[in-house]
């Protein structure tokens, strides 16, 4: 190991040199930080141990431009008695430990075999041959999503059948219903509506489906509303969380996929269906014909044009390729994130059951490189994330394989009771990055229904849409929400 001393006290580094030499490491040595940055750019040590008081760049300074390197080694501290506040600060901020002067030296020996063992240069991945991104937004590698994507494009030619997608919560129902809908060319002016059966309230379904006429009910817009029906003319209406909706509705839609026509509420004038009707469900939808919750003719209708997605864990060769992707695309769109992935850390990825899919697959590394500035996602930044993380990352932990690392689920993170008592770093502090962490991850456990994660988050629906809208979590043109 080459190990890179930090002291501006030359009797301090010769001693350490020599103890470090004796255990058949090589030793670099410099009395301030700028050096120690300079040094770690072009020397590449494996271990930064710095003393923490030093004049100029003192070393949580250090440790701050150290992390701004690639590939940044660990650093551990060395402190006076007094320091030990600042050095619990510094362990926060990214530090690996901190020595207590003076150095005892079977410490500074178990220090080195820790480092050894759990920060050993990873062996990085290369990209995997075969890959395709798609214009929309789909990632082409596995046998399965090929073999779905082919169905979606040949369902795309038939306009007039009627479509139902079937998949786990994050599994990418909506890219889906968008490849069914242009067929590989997303450039297309042809209309895409999504409505959430979830979001809206039994009795407003039918007018916001079929539109109404003036006067239709109390509270009516004067002038009438087209629906979405009409208003997706020539396009697709994706009927997103179908199992929600009420059976008298059911009935109802069922009557305007046999017949391709519908009246709009308090109207006589017939309306002719030119739209193609998806619906999305993430539950098993035949359960619920059998326990009499949904219409078995409607379900059969809608699966004429039938599309399975399967969920992440039984295609695990997709989970690094889909990985490498998100991590370039975060970083283009972010300007942070990882760059590259270990292997190690590609079999730990691998080998995690991802409950919310590729939806969480993607949180999981927009939130950790926004946490971790590191270039390189390796083990030790997966365990510590899925260690401190939310419980949509944790919660089923317990049921990884046995070739899953063991790792210790934290409570949900609680605000302090005392103001004061809660920490903040002291660089700065990304309120913007967190919020909409914080709103992915409530629209994960709610499964992106609005009402529900507005409830849970203690915000109006206006208000959720406005952030969504604001961070980027809105499809384009989704404006069912307000």
């Amino acid at each position: 190991m080459r190990i890179l001393l930090v002291d501006d006290h030359p009797e301090v580094r010769i001693s350490l040199a020599a103890f470090i030499d004796q255990l058949g490491h090589e030793s670099l040595q410099t009395d301030n930080g700028p050096d120690a940055v300079a040094l770690t750019r072009r020397d590449k040590p494996d271990l930064v141990l710095s003393d923490l008081r030093m004049p100029g760049m003192d070393g949580l300074q250090l440790l701050h431009a150290l992390e701004a390197t690639d590939n940044p080694p660990p650093l551990a501290l060395m402190t006076a008695f007094g320091d030990a506040e600042t050095a619990i600060r510094a362990l926060r901020m990214g530090a690996i430990d901190y020595l207590r002067k003076p150095i005892d030296v079977r410490e500074l020996h178990r220090l080195i075999e820790r480092v050894q063992t759990t920060h050993a240069t990873p062996t990085l991945l290369t990209t995997p041959m075969g890959i395709r991104e798609e214009a929309d937004g789909l990632v082409r590698y596995g046998q399965a999503l090929n073999r779905v994507i082919a169905l979606c494009d040949r369902l795309h030619s038939a306009t007039d059948l009627p479509c139902l997608i079937e998949g786990e919560t994050g599994s990418g129902k909506e890219l889906i219903a968008r490849r069914i809908h242009h067929g590989g060319t997303p450039k297309t002016n042809r209309p895409f509506i999504a409505i959430n059966c979830a979001a809206i309230a039994s009795g407003l379904f039918e007018a916001e489906l079929f539109g109404y006429a003036p006067g239709a009910f109390t509270g009516a817009v004067s002038g009438g509303s087209q629906g979405k029906l009409a208003l997706a003319a020539g396009g697709t209406v994706l009927l997103d969380e179908l199992a929600d909706l009420p059976l008298d509705q059911q009935a109802k839609l069922l009557r305007v996929l046999e017949d391709r026509t519908w009246y709009p509420v308090g109207s006589s004038v017939l309306q002719r269906l030119t739209a193609r009707i998806v619906g999305a469900c993430n539950t098993d939808l035949l359960e619920r014909v059998r326990s009499g919750r949904f219409r078995e003719d409607l379900y059969y209708r809608l699966k004429v044009g039938h599309v399975h997605i399967p969920p992440l864990r039984e295609r695990r060769e997709d989970i690094v390729p889909l990985a490498q992707v998100f991590m370039r695309r975060i970083r283009k769109q972010r300007g942070r994130g990882f760059q590259k992935l270990s292997t190690a850390a590609a079999e730990l990825l691998t080998a995690h059951p991802w409950p919310g899919n590729i939806r969480q697959l993607h949180h999981f590394l927009e939130q950790a490189g926004m946490v971790h500035d590191g270039a390189v996602l390796d083990v030790p930044v997966i365990e510590t994330f899925f260690a401190h993380s939310t419980p949509s990352l944790t919660s089923d932990i317990s049921t990884t394989t046995a070739a899953t690392p063991s790792v210790t689920v934290l409570p949900v993170i609680t605000l302090p009771n005392e103001p004061n008592a809660l920490q903040l770093p002291d660089n700065q502090f990304d309120l913007d990055a967190w919020q909409r962490a914080i709103i992915s991850v409530a629209l994960e456990k709610h499964d992106n229904a609005p009402v529900r994660t507005a409830t849970y988050l203690g915000i109006s629906r206006k208000v959720l849409y406005t952030l969504r809208k604001r961070y980027g979590l809105l499809e384009p043109g989704n404006t069912d929400e307000l």
